[in-house]
């Protein structure tokens, strides 16, 4: 099947490749948002009273408001008491997995009403349809229209799908058990266009190796979970560029290590909470995140994973979440175990302290959610992470300046200055005063678009009738003083 099929998706592939740096209509107007001051994420001080104008997809010009020129026929906007930073990017998503969203358009319109310009989708399924295609293919069509122009969403960075190890605790991902079915299917996702290699729990460790190998043969990326078979040092040396949610963190910091990876591996983190937070050594700690620091690996805490209670169903955002998203939210508040919540806030205290040790030894971490409230978890993370002890600049920071930085684009995206690609927030409040204010989104810049508030409101507006069963008709987004 995957023979028969593949040449049509190199001819997908191509066409997507011709669109990856982002196109815009000739007649778009340029965009001039004038007294505003702005929080570049380079790590300089915010800048006050500035002029940012947008020409294309590109920050053409950028100063103090007043001595830069403002093109004939630009779109001016007066942002007197707003602030502006680069737009966010959700580093851990799954844009596509769950098939039982209304449509795919409004989880990445949810995105873009959030402020998340960007997003790293962490893998599909790819159990074959009556057509005998791979669901996860249709991922890479959207990947196209957006670098395109027709579709409003955020950027797309795909693998496919996961890799795991048998068993698959899902129908559809690709389940390896060899070493050469681990290298076969790296070069297959290589050929068929993924940006990486998403790697999952359960993998062999002869198999984990050898996709670490093939990857980099490839010039892939390899990123996910730390599988049960290695430890988060096993996995840096090999050079999985990110270790997602802080799995074997705890374990990697523990004097029993040996033992815990066992233990953790048969009966979860949760049932060894205590031995583990008992046997936390600082000096352990320092030495595996020194480690991160020399190979280059990223760290992504997840950290709202860890759910203290529940979300409960009187959640307001849950109204623009699918009715079969919000019954998962049903099944977990009805099934939470309260006699874990000791356990859990063990977790999630030595989980804190070993972020901001990461922070604070030069570990650059990523910010993302694994979540089912696609863009509005972003900031909960976000506010995780502050609360963890990391500056809102730092936060900020992991979820901009490091995301680029990790996907090779820090040249062209991720900060604000001049020469780089407009995907911007304007906010009404400064998230350097409380990250909260991050969320308090006065206008979105996608790939140099402006959309105002009023185009955010029937974005949004949309996601919530699609999503409530009464779709409403399409809307345009034409520009307006």
């Amino acid at each position: 099947m995957r023979t028969i099929l593949f040449s049509f998706f190199l001819v997908l592939v191509a066409h997507a490749l011709l669109f990856a740096q982002g196109k815009v209509s000739a007649d778009q107007r340029p965009l001039a948002v004038t007294h505003v001051s702005v929080i570049d994420a380079t790590g300089g001080p915010q800048q006050p009273d500035m002029t940012v104008i947008v020409s294309g997809n590109r920050i053409t010009a950028l100063g103090k408001a007043g001595s830069v020129a403002i093109p004939r026929g630009a779109l001016v906007t007066n942002a007197t008491g707003k602030f502006m930073i680069p737009g966010l990017w959700d580093m851990h998503q799954h844009t596509f997995m769950r098939k039982n969203k209304v449509l795919p358009l409004y989880t990445l319109w949810g995105n873009i009403v959030n402020g998340v310009t960007g997003v790293r989708d962490m893998g599909d399924q790819g159990l074959p349809d009556d057509f005998g295609d791979l669901p996860y293919w249709q991922d890479f069509e959207w990947r196209q229209a957006i670098a395109a122009g027709s579709v409003i969403g955020p950027r797309l960075v795909l693998p496919g799908i996961l890799l795991e190890g048998p068993p698959s605790p899902r129908k559809g991902w690709a389940e390896i058990s060899t070493a050469a079915q681990g290298r076969a299917e790296v070069d297959f996702l290589k050929k068929l266009g993924v940006d990486f290699i998403k790697v999952h729990d359960n993998l062999p460790r002869d198999a984990f190796f050898a996709i670490a190998d093939e990857s980099k043969k490839e010039g892939l990326v390899f990123a996910g979970h730390v599988t049960n078979t290695v430890s988060v040092a096993e996995a840096s040396d090999a050079g999985q560029k990110s270790e997602e949610h802080l799995l074997g963190i705890l374990v990697g910091c523990s004097t029993e290590e040996p033992q815990m990876m066992k233990a953790v591996a048969e009966h979860g983190l949760v049932a060894n909470a205590k031995e583990l937070v008992d046997s936390y050594s600082a000096e352990k700690c320092k030495a595996l995140f020194a480690k991160f620091v020399r190979n280059g690996t990223y760290i992504l805490p997840s950290l709202i994973r860890e759910r203290l209670a529940p979300t409960p169903m009187s959640d307001p955002r849950l109204a623009y979440a699918s009715p079969a998203i919000r019954k998962e939210f049903q099944g977990q508040f009805a099934n939470f175990k309260q006699e874990n919540v000791p356990a859990l806030k063990m977790l999630h205290a030595a989980h804190y302290r070993a972020v901001k040790e990461m922070q604070e030894a030069g570990v650059k971490l990523l910010a993302g959610t694994d979540g089912r409230l696609f863009g509005y978890d972003l900031h909960d993370e976000m506010a995780e992470m502050v609360a963890a002890g990391l500056t809102p600049l730092q936060v900020l920071q992991a979820a901009t300046k490091n995301a680029a930085d990790f996907l090779g684009k820090l040249d062209s995206m991720g900060t604000i200055e001049k020469g780089k690609i407009a995907d911007l927030v304007l906010l009404d409040a400064n998230p350097l005063d409380s990250i909260g204010n991050a969320a308090k989104i006065r206008a979105v810049v996608v790939n140099g678009r402006l959309l105002d508030r009023t185009a955010l409101d029937h974005m949004q507006a949309q996601i919530k009738a699609g999503s409530n069963g009464t779709p409403e008709p399409a809307v345009g987004f034409a520009d307006s003083d």
